[in-house]
Order: C-alpha cells, then structure tokens, then sequence
C-alpha cells in the first residue's frame, strides 16, 4: 500500500485483482516502508514512501508526493476488463447450456465446450491466484479450495468423454466448473465495486483539487505553477468560484469557503484575512491571497487520502476470527469431501462416479467466501460511510472498539467548549452598559491578550470603538488608555484594591462561584462595571450529550479547569460527572481506572495536551483534526470539523457496521451448512451448488453495500 496513493493494491492471491486491503480476510502482508517486496500476485511492488516509487497497480509510474499518477484511470480499466470478461464467460456459458454437441452428434463440440472460455477467462487468475499464495505467503486460501472445485468438475469431464459412468447427471461438469469460475468472478467485482464506492468519495475530492496555481511573485506579477513545487510562504491567487490549491492563511480578502467535502459542514464558512484555508475546498464568492504553510505531501487533503489508505490496511479484530475459520475451513473442506464420498458410496449405496460427484459438490459449496467477505465488505462501506460525513476513522480495530464503548471521556476546551474566550455578562454601576462597554472595548483595543480581543469583539458589536490617545500596559493587572479625556483601566478583579460597595461585591462573588473569569472597568478611579468572560459551551454539546446517554453511553469530564469552571460546564452539557484541575498524566490515569473498571472508554479530546489519554483510551477521537497534524497521529478516529454532533452518528454506524458483520457471518455460517447437508443427499450438483455458494457470497457483499447509504440522523441539516 503506497502511502497517499489512490491507486489500486497490488492484486490478491485469488487473482481476482482486488487490492489487499479488499482481501484483508485472506492475507497478512508486512507492508515495508523503504524497501521493494512481492505482492501474491507475482510482481514487485514498491512500497515505499519515499521519492519515485512503482504505485500499486504493478506499474512504473511515479507517484507524486504519495499519489500515483496513473490512479484512477488504471482502477476504470481493471473494471472494465473484469465486465468484459464476464460478459464473454457469460455469454459462452449459455452456448454451453444448451448443448450444441448435442445437437450437432458432433464429439470434437464435446471437447471444445464453449465453457472453456468462462473457465480461461475466469478461472485462470484463480487458479494463478492459488499458486502464488502458496508459494510466496506459504498460505492454504479459498482460492486454492475454488481451483480445487474446479479441478475436480473438469476431470469428471474428461471422465465421462472417456466413457465412465457420470452417475446419471446430465449437466456438463465443464459448465459446472465455467459456472462457479464465473459466479466467483461476479461476486469479486461487486465487492470491487462496493469498496470502490466507498472510496468514492475521498477519490472525487482528491480528483478535483488542482494540481496548478496562481502563485504571486514579490513583483505582483502572477504565474501558474504546479501545486508540487510550491513553498511554505509563497502566496498564491484563488480566483471566486475556484477549488483551493493548497493549505495556507489568508493575507488578504474575503470570502466564504465551502468545506463539506472535508468537513462534512454543511454550511459554507466565512473567512477573512488570518483565517486557515485548506487544498480541495472550494472558494465560493471574494478573491483572496493566500499564504501557503504547507507543502504538497503535508497538507490536509494529502494526510487524508493516506489515512483511508492505512484504516483500508488495518484490520478489525474480528476479521481475524473469519481468517482463522477460512484457513481452517480450506483443509477442512478437502477432508469432508472425501468423507462425504465414502458415506454416499458405502452407506448411500450410490454409484462410485455419483460418490464422486458428490464429494467434489462438497468442495465448490464449502468454500469460506462469503466467510471471508462478511468481515472486509462491511468495514470498508462502513469507512467510506464515515469519511463522507467528515470521520476519519483509521482502522477497523476503530470501528470494532467504538461499538462497544459504554463511556465517553471528554476534555473541556476546544471540545465541549468552543475553546474561546467570550464576554457573556456585562454588569454596569453608574454608566449605561453601552457606555461602559465602548470605554472599556477602546481600552482594550491595541491589546493581544486572549481577554482583550474577547472584550474589543464584543464590544465592537454593541458600539462604535473610539481610539485611545495613550495606551499602557500594566503588567499582570490589565490596561490603562486615556479616552475622551477620562481615565480607562480594565484590570483583573482585586477585592482588595477595588473597594467595591455592597452590591458590586455580591455581584463578583456570583460570576467567581460561577468558574468565570472576571474583568474591571475603573474609570477616574471609581470601579464603574464588570465584564464576565468565560469558554463558551458549544450550542450542540447538550444535544449531543443527551443523544449518547440514550445510546446507554455515561458522558464524563476530564479537565485541568478549576473546579468551580468545571462544574459550570457539566452542569449546562448535561455530564454525568466530571474531573478537574487534571494535569495531562492524570487524565491519563484516569482513563486507566475507568478501564481497570471494566468500561470501555472513548476519549475525546484536542489531540494536543490530551494526548496521552486519547493514546492510552480503547478508542479517542481528535475534534476539529483538520489542521491539527498531532490529533490525526495519536487518535484513532479524527473528527475533521468541530461538529460534536457527529459523535452519536460514530457510535451509531460503528454499532451497525459490527451488526452487518455477524448477520454477514451467521448468514455464509447457516448457506454452508445447509448446501452440506443438500449435497451429502444429493439434492445439489456441482452446478446448483456452485449457485447457493456463490449466492451467498453475493448476499454478504450486497448486505454490506447498504452501510453505504447509512443516514447520520443527529447530523444538521
């Protein structure tokens, strides 16, 4: 798997040209890094994530900071072949059917079935596919169990052209082997085509993002130039109506940017000079210029395509249980044949060539494949199901943990919290409140710090600023300015040396009960207001927390806030408890002990501080990960907007993903158990099993496509 490629995998055992990924359930590759190794398919691929490298397709083209070049149009064409394939096979099946040998009294149309062709066409890459995964990964797979069949149909052709008995079966075993080459064939390319859908996505936002752009030169002049060789601090031109080319920060202009493709956001979101834009958004209304701050390989889109290419590569636990059942079931099958073969004959009474027949009906409907797909198909529609609404989940261990979690562990700032400071209350004593509000937002209005801007901002909506003619800082107390000819001080509240009244007091005693911050408004040395400024709640948490305790999930806090801050927030969320003054070690313990307790924990947090919880949790998730390169390489699932809705419909599709993966299973389990049953009776034939076989693989494929039009219910609108 070529790190950032879109590109198909090198081909699995079977032959069938599926990427390894889609054949998680077969294979157990060590994927190297830095050097060239053999896929099953025969061929060397690169696997490297360094320079010029093969991409997965087995060809020579050069990948391009991590995406290969030939991609998409190589994927279109393997489809293609395949339906051209199948459409031939199929076609010469028919022929086959209906006997023209038969018809004609001709023998030499008895040794040139038209079934051949579906077999060749079909066949052959299983049979190529068998090989090689014996002799390159030293594995018994399905394929081998399928040539097996096939095998086996085609000798008892040559046997009844040789003149032994056929046991009173009219079909031809050629059709019987073209037919379950065929049907295999079938149900490889609808599983082809469910893991390509639910790829679509990423595919579609990595095709449409630009690989030109304007970039402007310290002259002002303009040229177009390729995204590859831009700089971190070129800045570039991105025309209204345009995709974005690249992750930077506005230098100037004004727009809204649609970011769904990304985000998930279904509204576009304005943006103005020092706001982040990011490659494959699309720049819906003003000019801008933009300031890049990240090169090709590293902006988001480019870490998003990889992190699907990594959650397609990694396995749910519980893929392991169906790739030891199927490597199981292969060696399994040979041995049950051969017994099913002397019970017809010694028990049944039937003839040899009939104990015959029914033995090798045993090898076409035992193969594990519907086994085999239950588990690969749903987690890859379930993969492609989350990265359309804005959830990178990397890895199907992800999508198992989460489905069974019980406690969600969340971080204050920045999750449940907008991780802003806000003014949220205004008191004034003497002075009207918009009064007070203009002196204090002039004040303030040269000022960096975090509170300042909170109260300029909030000031600048409810007045007009004036400018102060002298501005000086105190440091660790606040601002003093000279506006209008009074004296401004907005300062951090001191009882002491204040000497508030009564009443002023009581009111700072409230907001400080509250966990707020709190700020004075001095004016010729008569305390004249106070400003609360807090982290404002996001408006979603409560509705979210609400949906996940209906979902039987306990919604905690871990917060290094004060206790009083901490309170204030889990009380308007709706928590079911909550820690604080947590250093990042204790969150960490934290975690452990809800663990140790048995609960299954997920932590959701900024990916920064939080860290060593998110790492240490069964499954975390980064919120807002878009730019954040730390939250997207220590969680296991990155939130890329900061949507806490999201979360109930992650828990909901984690929970249905693991839901279709046991039908999927309990559904080939109950197909292979009866079509045993019905080919030790003799009910079915090669050719009626290799039809409930590989219906049942198409049931499974088919069951999982459904993940793929899953509604996130508690998503906006």
């Amino acid at each position: 798997m070529s790190d950032n490629s879109l590109s198909p995998a090198p081909a699995c055992s079977c032959g069938c040209e599926h990427t390894h990924s889609h054949h998680e359930h077969e294979h157990e590759h060590s994927h190297s890094h830095h050097e060239h190794e053999h896929c099953s398919c025969g061929h060397e691929h690169a696997h490297s994530h360094h320079g010029h490298e093969h991409c997965s397709c087995g060809h020579g083209h050069a990948h391009q900071d991590g995406a290969c070049t030939c991609g998409m149009d190589h994927a279109a064409r393997s489809v293609r072949r395949q339906i051209i394939y199948l459409g031939i096979s199929f076609a010469a099946l028919i022929v086959s059917f209906f006997s023209p040998a038969e018809r004609l009294h001709s023998e030499l149309l008895h040794w040139l079935n038209p079934a051949w062709i579906a077999i060749v066409l079909c066949g052959f890459p299983i049979f190529k596919g068998a090989v090689l995964g014996i002799r390159h990964e030293h594995k018994i797979t399905s394929a081998l169990l399928i040539s097996v069949a096939m095998t086996a149909s085609v000798v008892l052709e040559f046997l009844s052209l040789a003149g032994f008995s056929t046991g009173g079966h009219e079909e031809s075993y050629l059709f019987a082997a073209g037919e379950i080459a065929l049907l295999m064939a079938l149900g490889e390319l609808l599983e082809d085509l469910t893991v390509r859908r639910s790829r679509a996505g990423i595919e579609r936002l990595v095709s449409l993002s630009p690989t030109t752009a304007q970039r402007v030169d310290a002259d002002g002049s303009v040229h177009t130039t390729a995204v590859t060789s831009l700089n971190i601090g070129d800045c570039i031109l991105v025309q209204p109506n345009s995709i974005i080319p690249a992750d930077g920060r506005i230098v100037s202009g004004r727009t809204s940017v649609n970011q769904a493709a990304m985000t998930g956001e279904s509204l576009p979101v304005d943006k103005e000079p020092g706001d982040e834009v990011f490659a494959g958004t699309q720049n819906l209304s003003g000019a801008l210029t933009v300031a890049v701050t990240k090169k090709a390989a590293d902006m988001a889109i480019s870490r998003l395509a990889a992190l699907v290419e990594e959650a397609e590569g990694k396995k749910a636990p519980i893929s392991r249980v169906a790739d030891r059942w199927a490597s199981k079931i292969v060696p399994a099958a040979v041995v049950l044949s051969a017994l099913v073969g002397l019970f017809a004959f010694f028990v049944l009474n039937v003839a040899p060539s009939e104990a015959i027949v029914r033995g090798v009906t045993i090898l076409v409907v035992f193969c594990p494949c519907a086994l085999a797909l239950a588990t690969p198909t749903a987690v890859a529609a379930g993969l492609g199901n989350a990265a359309k609404r804005g959830l990178l989940i990397k890895s199907g261990a992800a999508l198992e943990q989460a489905a069974k979690v019980d406690t969600f562990a969340f971080d204050k700032t920045g999750t449940l919290t907008e991780g802003q400071l806000a003014v949220d209350d205004v008191r004034a004593f003497g002075l009207s409140e918009a009064e007070l509000l203009q002196l204090a937002g002039s004040a303030e209005k040269h000022s960096e710090h975090p509170i300042a801007r909170a109260v300029c901002e909030y000031a600048a909506q409810h007045t007009e600023l004036l400018e102060p003619r002298q501005t000086d800082s105190i440091m660790g107390v606040g601002v003093r300015a000279l506006i209008g000819g009074r004296t401004v001080t907005v300062c951090k509240w001191d009882e002491a040396a204040l000497h508030p009244d009564e009443e002023q007091a009581a009111c700072a005693r409230a907001f400080l009960q509250q966990g707020k911050t709190l700020c004075a408004v001095v004016v010729d040395g008569r305390l004249c207001g106070l400003l609360s400024v807090s982290d404002m709640l996001r408006k979603d948490t409560p509705r979210a927390v609400s949906a996940l305790s209906d979902m039987g999930i306990s919604c905690i806090m871990l917060t290094g806030d004060n206790g009083a801050t901490a309170e204030r927030i889990a009380s308007q969320a709706g928590l079911s408890g909550f820690e604080h003054s947590l250093m990042p070690e204790q969150k960490l313990e934290k975690i452990q002990q809800l663990r140790d307790a048995g609960r299954h924990v997920c932590m959701v947090g900024d990916g920064v501080n939080d860290a060593p919880a998110l790492a240490a949790a069964d499954c975390s998730v980064a919120m807002g990960a878009l730019g954040s390169d730390v939250a997207v390489e220590t969680a296991s699932v990155a939130l890329m907007s900061s949507d806490i809705m999201r979360l109930p419909g992650f828990i909901a599709l984690s929970r249905r993903v693991m839901s279709t993966i046991r039908i999927n299973i309990a559904l080939s389990i109950t197909v292979n158990i009866l079509a045993v049953i019905l080919s030790t009776a003799g009910i079915l034939t090669p050719v009626t099993g290799a039809l409930v076989h590989n219906a049942s693989s198409i049931l499974v494929v088919l069951n999982s496509c459904l993940l793929l039009g899953a509604k996130d219910r508690w998503a906006q609108a």
